[in-house]
């Protein structure tokens, strides 16, 4: 069985009277939480409440799966890094399911950030690193797909990049921040509406918090 299909049998499992729907938003939701809570201390009793809010929800058997769940997906970024909660969103069927959203799929992600890699090199060669910015940025492929063009061009994305994403949807926000977390990219993804510019969180990965990107 492909490690895929054991993140989707597993989250399969825990569904009982919710829509699965929900428990892929409660997988990522807490996922990014804990995550960001080991190394964020703005707002660090809020997020706890806001967990142990949505764990509260879930049996203790059903929490060790949605952990399993998340061990695989750590594993599987470390040994073929890609949009891993995207495909996961699209192989559980949740687009049907969300008014048409869909995630951008990777090998799109990967044709465009092919032709971006010229452009970060430049900026490299000059500023010693590079920034990216990502609107609308989904579950985060494009910006997945960059840190492995840069690798292959033999460009260090956990030292010479850093990334400003920003989605309207918390869900994508969440699948964008586990994804760069993974990676040991320094990064600020907000949840922000991009026509009124009103921001509404603002998620710091550990690479961001621990190199010091905010001095």
């Amino acid at each position: 069985m492909s490690r895929y299909r054991s993140i989707v049998k597993l989250l399969e499992a825990n569904t009982g009277a919710r829509r699965l729907a929900n428990i892929f938003d409660d997988f990522v939701q807490m996922s990014a939480l804990s995550f960001r809570n080991s190394v964020d201390s703005r707002h660090h009793a809020e997020r706890e409440v806001q967990y142990l809010r949505t764990a509260g929800g879930y049996t203790p058997k059903q929490l060790d799966r949605f952990a399993e769940a998340l061990a695989l997906v750590v594993m599987t970024m470390e040994e073929e890094p890609g949009d891993v909660l995207g495909r996961l969103y699209m192989e559980l069927d949740l687009g049907n399911e969300r008014l048409g959203q869909f995630y951008t799929p990777y090998d799109v992600a990967s044709l465009l950030a092919g032709m971006t890699i010229d452009t970060l090199s430049a900026q490299i060669a000059v500023r010693g690193f590079a920034q990216v910015y990502e609107p609308a940025c989904g579950a985060g492929a494009f910006l997945v797909a960059m840190t492995q063009e840069m690798r292959r061009a033999e460009l260090d994305y956990q030292r010479q990049l850093h990334v400003t994403a920003e989605d309207i949807s918390a869900q994508a926000v969440h699948m964008t921040y586990i994804h760069l977390t993974l990676l040991h990219v320094p990064a600020i993804v907000y949840r922000r509406n991009t026509l009124t510019q009103e921001t509404f969180d603002a998620w710091r990965t550990p690479a961001h918090v621990l190199g010091g990107w905010e001095s």
